[in-house]
């Protein structure tokens, strides 16, 4: 598991990205790190499993011990650059009052993006009187993947379009520590289904090439429990074996249970596979957690999981397509 302070999660849409960064935070937190989840827009995932769907952008709200959480938007992302840098109240409200300052802030392309990156940026970077960080650990849910790539490949766009002055200033700082794999990285959650894998190897893809962000992990979520060995001999034995009326209609039961449970084996291990041969990872396996309604309580329940690939001497193996490889 990666150390870097500043941790962000991306994948398709309802892939579990939410999940994985509560799950991440609550792990941190558990060891007593002084540790921020945030979500890019308001009322998200992060904010529904917190039960914090009042929360107010740009607010942090402690949400469980050394855990803390905000939503993050570009408008108040903004707001509060501005309040830092015009320390004058009624120069600020004639700034936000202002029309001129609404069309800015709606029309200007990237503006909303590169403000709510330098958020994080600003947290991740923040100090207490000491010195010390203000948190030792981030997790970031970026959202969606082409959302959440938008928004981590404007500081490097903001950097080159303007070749000097504050904006190319601050857009490199930000820059640098996005692509510092010592203090960040990026962790790509799929689910064993088609769409989510060839979308995690794209998004893979980007973050290697024009991008350049630091690799984490690779989450495959909601992966069922492998099937018992025998399993197939098993099927064989019960259509060989004879029966009637409930004896029957139980033997059905088992034969189906066991036909459904390879077939759903087979199209994850395929999956999985197929993931790992085109991005040369080792998919990270999250059990398939069975609730009618997912809550963070659910979610506490990654956390061991996570905390297991914390101890010495845990290793992670390389996918076939690194075997041999130095």
């Amino acid at each position: 598991m990666s150390d870097a302070g500043l941790q962000f999660v991306v994948g398709k849409g309802g892939v579990g990205k939410s999940t994985l960064t509560a799950a991440l935070g609550l792990e941190a937190a558990s060891h007593g790190q002084r540790t921020l989840v945030a979500e890019i827009g308001r009322h998200g995932g992060l904010s529904r499993l917190f039960d914090a769907e009042d929360i107010v952008p740009g607010a942090p709200r402690v949400v469980a011990p050394h855990l803390t959480l905000l939503t993050l938007e570009g408008d108040e992302a903004l707001a509060e650059y501005l309040r830092l840098v015009i320390p004058i109240k009624r120069l600020l409200s004639l700034v936000f009052a202002s029309r001129f300052y609404s069309i800015f802030v709606a029309g200007a392309p990237g503006l909303k993006e590169l403000m709510t990156v330098g958020k994080i940026w600003f947290e991740a970077e923040r100090r207490m009187a000491d010195g010390q960080p203000v948190w030792e650990r981030m997790f970031v849910d970026a959202g969606a993947s082409g959302h959440s790539l938008q928004y981590l490949q404007m500081p490097s766009a903001a950097a080159t379009a303007f070749r000097s002055g504050l904006v190319h200033r601050e857009a490199t700082r930000v820059q640098q520590l996005l692509a510092d794999p010592k203090r960040t990285c990026v962790h790509v959650v799929a689910t064993p289904e088609e769409m989510p894998v060839t979308e995690a190897c794209s998004i893979i893809e980007r973050l290697r090439g024009d991008l350049h962000f630091p690799l984490g992990d690779l989450f495959v979520n909601r992966c069922r429990p492998p099937v018992p060995r025998g399993a197939a001999e098993a099927i064989e034995v019960l259509g060989r074996l004879p029966a009637e009326g409930e004896a029957e209609r139980l033997r059905a039961a088992m034969t189906e249970a066991a036909t459904d449970a390879l077939e759903w084996d087979a199209v994850q291990q395929a999956a999985i596979s197929r993931l790992e041969e085109c991005t040369g990872l080792r998919a990270e396996r999250v059990p398939l957690l069975v609730r009618e309604e997912f809550g963070i309580d659910d979610a506490r329940e990654l956390v061991s999981m996570l905390a297991a690939r914390r101890k010495p001497g845990f290793r992670p193996k390389l996918a076939r397509s690194q075997r041999g490889n130095p």
